[in-house]
Order: C-alpha cells, then structure tokens, then sequence
C-alpha cells in the first residue's frame, strides 16, 4: 500500500481515469485536454512533494514521473501504429506514468493488457461482433503475411468493415488500479 501522502496523488488520477472511462464509453474518445490536465497535475504534485521534503508516487528523483510518461507512451504506441488502438489511449497511459512513475508503468501496463483482453472477449460476446472480429483478424494477418512474403513490407491495410471500436479507458483504469494495489516486483 503506497504511504498516505501518495494518497492525493491516488486520488487525482482515480478521479481523470473515471472521467477518462465516462467519455471514452460515451464517445469513444478521450479528451487531450483531460490528458494534458492529468500531466500537469502528476508533474506539480511530484515537484511539490520533492520541495517540500516527502515522497511521491513515482518516486524520489526529479525525471520520475517523466520516465513514466515517456515508458507509458512507448509501451502502447505500436498498438496505435498498427490500427489495434487510439490514440488517446495511448496518451492517457502516459498520463497514467506520469502519476506512477517507471518502472510501475510496466506493471501497470502488463494488468491494463489482461483487463484488455477479458473487456474485448465481453465486448464481442456482449455486442455479437465475434465472427466479424475473427474474420477482421484473419484478413489483417493474412494480409500481412502477402505484403512480408512478397516484398511489400509490413504494414496493415485498414480494414473495410470493422467490428466495433472498444472503450479501452476502462482497461487502462482497472490495470492501473491493479498495478496500484498488487504491485508485481518485478523491477526491484
């Protein structure tokens, strides 16, 4: 359990994860501005426990929580690059890190990935969109295959029908919240 002066930190980003998830689910999109908020918030909250003598979420020195945001950036940026996610999830991870911290992030994203795919099993179970999303996931791969096979290289086409866009600010939340309360250890 993080000390109680991480506590307001916790606080800040339970409460733009939840604002996160509401307008992800309402419109599929998640503000920059609730991102750029977010980064502020982490970065004064960090600077200001560090000036007065406390620790803080990400930890004790000053790049913490910009090696978070750059790691929680980095880490989901190629599933943006191949059509697999938005970009404001991606943004908002790194929002996440910048909160957490690295190396948290990678635990944080390791759970966000687990809750991921369990909401997208229910999602295409719940919305009836399963066979579309094998028969989208069999033309990507097949596809791919061609273009590496034949010199093409190897990017995605996109997709004529797709399946369903998934509010991924949901994952990105209950993985946070995970990596909070079970951190793994990994990194230690």
């Amino acid at each position: 359990m993080p000390p109680t002066h991480s506590l307001g930190e916790i606080g800040a980003l339970a409460l733009l994860l939840a604002i996160a998830v509401g307008t992800d689910a309402r419109s599929r999109r998640i503000p920059n501005l609730l991102v750029l908020v977010g980064v502020i918030i982490a970065l004064g909250t960090h600077y200001v426990a560090i000036a007065v003598g406390s620790s803080s979420l990400p930890g004790e020195y000053w790049w913490a929580p910009l090696a978070g945001l750059a790691a929680g950036f980095g880490l989901l940026l190629p599933l943006y690059l191949l059509r697999a996610m938005g970009a404001g999830d991606v943004k908002l991870m790194a929002m996440v890190g910048a909160f957490i911290g690295f190396p948290a992030i990678l635990t944080a994203t390791l759970y966000t990935m687990v809750a991921g795919g369990v909401l997208a099993l229910l999602f295409m179970l719940g919305r009836g969109v399963a066979a579309q999303t094998i028969n989208n996931l069999r033309f990507m791969l097949t596809s791919l295959a061609v273009r590496i096979s034949t010199g093409q290289g190897g990017s995605l086409e996109p997709l004529h029908t797709t399946a369903a866009r998934m509010p991924y600010a949901l994952a990105i939340a209950v993985g946070t919240g995970a990596a909070l309360l079970w951190p793994l250890g990994i990194y230690s």
